[in-house]
């Protein structure tokens, strides 16, 4: 495939992320190869600079349109500005933390930016042709922003209750990019689709500074009462309880296969899921290496001391280490790569000694990425779908695909329209949802 920074496969992928968003409204073609046009290759303030310059020509043209009563337009240019805002602020690098704290301090702009992005996205939600619901879930003291997409009455399915889909954030997303993954496609179909940031994500991490938890399930759980009980409280939207299902890529996907374990989850889809964060977060580290570690022959000091640095010549390895030691929490490179292997779907870290995905049974369609940066298909993918005892062979799939155009990027980056379609044509399968073929 071609390449828009031969020399960095890292701002690379990065920009086909953005590129890949055009479909459903979140980029234009040529905006995004002029902002190319101004990045030098990893260089992050050039970055910033080329997004946030497309940003504010987008948000211009949405006041424009407004000003001429042009909704559509509006919509979309508001829906570029938003995702050219967080593009712009992706990059950021948190800094060490002072006074002995473990916790990282966030880039100075980065909750500003996140604030910005939002503010965007609510105007764009304003002018879209499907009802969204502004929900405020319950979560340990806190309030998890969400929003429910829900579909017009030309989409809904014939002679029953609106399915729900349930759409995870991952490690770096937010629930304003997840519009792009599942809520664009799904709403069309007749589903309603929820997302929301958890700890860890998105406006959750910036403003409050809530970190990622392995055991996701207990997030998915208060998030799937709070869906039952608004349901209840609102019987005139339809939503069918009983039909409730989980997706989501990358980390997002891992999130998805534990949250699957709920009974009231009736299928999943896992997107590029890993099956243990420790073998991805070292996958490119000498086993000798690891074996002194872990052995003790070499401390964490020293660890800590060749990470950083080998950070100094990596801008890629500098930001995976801030990304990852932002939503951890952690600032030191040894705590952050050691409780990676709290995240795992593995027995040895499951409080029974029990490998978590034999509580699933539901219907479960997981993929790898033949072109993945980080994630072999080996290694996770098919231990995601192996570790899957208890699901019927007919009710599980796995999907690989060999090329990006087909979806080999990690997260189906580049393919997010075919990745809404063979999911939600799996989720209809599994759902007992029948549509009539079209005939041309």
């Amino acid at each position: 495939m071609h390449k828009l920074f031969p020399s960095s496969t890292f701002f690379d992928f990065e920009t086909v992320r953005i590129l890949g968003t055009t479909v459903y409204g979140g980029a234009e073609t040529a905006e995004v190869l002029e902002a190319v046009g101004e990045i030098k290759a990893n260089d992050p303030i050039s970055w910033e600079k080329a997004w946030a310059k497309q940003a504010a020509r987008a948000e211009v043209l949405a006041k424009e349109a407004c000003a001429h009563g042009d909704k559509d337009a509006a919509r979309r240019a508001y829906l570029r500005a938003a995702n050219y805002t967080r593009a712009s602020g992706y990059m950021y690098v948190s800094s060490p933390p002072a006074n002995g704290d473990t916790a990282m301090i966030q880039h100075p702009c980065a909750l500003s930016v996140s604030e910005r992005m939002g503010s965007l996205f609510r105007k764009a939600i304003d002018l879209m042709d499907c009802p969204v619901q502004l929900l405020s879930i319950p979560y340990e003291g806190h309030q998890l922003p969400g929003y429910l997409y829900l579909p017009p009455e030309s989409c809904r399915i014939p002679g029953r209750k609106i399915p729900i889909l349930v759409n995870f954030g991952g490690a770096d997303s937010c629930q304003e990019e997840l519009f792009f993954m599942y809520p664009s496609s799904g709403y069309r179909q007749g589903y309603a689709v929820l997302t929301f940031d958890g700890p860890g994500q998105g406006i959750m991490l910036r403003r409050h500074g809530l970190v990622m938890r392995p055991n996701w399930e207990t997030v998915s759980e208060r998030v799937i009462d709070h869906l039952v009980d608004f349901s209840a409280k609102n019987p005139n939207l339809e939503l069918d309880i009983d039909s409730i299902a989980v997706a989501g890529a990358s980390m997002g996907g891992y999130y998805a296969l534990r949250a699957a374990a709920d009974p009231r989850v009736k299928a999943c889809v896992s997107i590029d899921p890993f099956f243990d964060m420790w073998d991805f977060g070292t996958a490119h580290v000498s086993r000798l290496f690891l074996s002194a570690w872990m052995n003790g022959w070499m401390s964490r000091d020293v660890i800590d001391t060749l990470m950083n640095t080998l950070k100094t010549f990596s801008f890629q390895l500098k930001w995976e280490i801030s990304v990852a030691g932002t939503f951890f929490g952690l600032s030191s490179p040894s705590d952050i790569l050691l409780h990676m292997k709290k995240f795992s779907l593995a027995g040895s870290q499951q409080k029974d000694g029990v490998d978590y995905l034999t509580r699933v049974v539901c219907p479960v369609l997981v993929s790898g990425s033949g072109n993945s940066l980080y994630l072999d298909v080996d290694e996770h993918t098919k231990r995601c779908y192996d570790g899957l005892v208890n699901v019927p062979l007919e009710n599980k799939e796995m999907w690989v695909p060999a090329s990006p155009g087909q979806g080999s990027l990690q997260a189906k980056m580049g393919a997010v329209a075919l990745c809404g379609q063979r999911s939600l044509q799996f989720l209809d399968r599994a759902l007992g949802i029948d549509r009539p073929p079209v005939f041309l």
